[in-house]
């Protein structure tokens, strides 16, 4: 039975500077339309200064429901998450990330979902509306229930999330890590393995910002190298990649061209293999390339492809669980 003296729900917000983006944040959550004893929000700041601790006490006079703050060393968002948890007074947790506005019914369509054996509920996430795109900005899209469940838009019931032991931080004192976000994979499936069941909600909506990246981080995303890792803890993940041991279509097409190259060189014919990959480039929506300048999308894509392809091939190697 849950107790009228404690909130239905905690939103818990894990965060690192970026002070401008936490408040965007915290007064989303702070204009949901639940009445305001039905949720609580509470902050695990990790930044070296005092910042977002000065912010969040000066939003302590638009908050009619309890906002908590609290300080810890920096160890990634995992540990932040579940120090969150552990404070956390609510039947249900809903995690949102400090760069993500929540809309105004996000508490109230996410909690709905959840029936007697539903453990977790993710929301649709989309970039941040009349922003300018780019591929030298980082954002995130989910319109379907997405196998990694990434946790900047998503719910757990309190007793799913205890079962499952919380999220697992780095692997001290071992060379295996999980990647950035890994540890949303790994909660949600331990839950999964327990016997809960998953929904999603389109209308739990958020909007994630587009957040500035290097251009190095457009052309090598580091995090791929371990996804391989995953689907060693985890082969039902197989079932939500290309054929099982591709990425997605793209690295399947890369792979069938690169063996085209190698056909090559016995035979013309090989080059054949290769179209395949240069079609689905040039015909990939794109933001930034129009007109004619689709036309060389393959070839600037091109290295990128390769440099996920040298990832996966990589973690595939190391952690002896093959994904291209």
């Amino acid at each position: 039975m849950t107790d009228p003296t404690r909130p239905l729900v905690s939103v818990i917000i894990p965060a690192y500077g970026r002070p401008d983006l936490l408040r965007k944040a915290v007064r989303s959550v702070l204009a949901q339309d639940l009445t305001q004893d039905k949720f609580e929000v509470i902050v695990v700041d990790g930044s070296p200064d005092n910042r977002n601790a000065e912010l969040l006490a000066n939003l302590q006079t638009e908050a009619q429901c309890s906002l908590r703050c609290f300080r810890k060393t920096p160890e990634g968002p995992g540990p932040s998450r579940n120090l969150g948890a552990k404070e956390a007074r609510g039947a249900y947790f809903a995690f949102l990330d400090s760069d993500c506005q929540a809309s105004p019914g996000w508490l109230r369509n996410g909690i709905a979902e959840f029936q007697d054996d539903v453990g977790i509920v993710q929301g649709k996430t989309i970039p941040e509306p009349n922003v300018p795109h780019s591929v030298f900005n980082r954002s995130l899209e989910v319109f379907q229930e997405s196998c990694f469940y990434e946790t900047a838009n998503i719910f757990y019931r309190r007793a799913a999330f205890a079962q499952a032991g919380g999220f697992s931080g780095d692997r001290k004192g071992s060379s295996e890590k999980w990647l950035i976000g890994g540890e949303d994979v790994d909660l949600a499936w331990k839950v999964k393995r327990a016997g809960w069941k998953s929904r999603f909600s389109e209308k739990a909506l958020v909007m994630h910002a587009l957040v500035p990246i290097p251009a190095w981080r457009w052309f090598f995303e580091t995090r791929m190298s371990t996804v391989p890792l995953t689907i060693r803890g985890y082969p039902e993940l197989r079932q939500f990649f290309y054929a099982r041991y591709f990425f997605d279509q793209t690295q399947a097409l890369l792979v069938l061209g690169l063996t085209g190259l190698l056909v090559a060189a016995f035979t013309p014919l090989g080059w054949i293999l290769a179209l395949p990959y240069v079609v689905r480039r040039i015909a990939q929506p794109s933001k930034t390339l129009r007109g004619p300048l689709r036309l060389i999308r393959a070839l600037l894509y091109f290295p990128r492809d390769m440099a996920t392809f040298g990832a996966l091939l990589v973690g595939s190697i190391r952690y002896r669980a093959l994904l291209l």
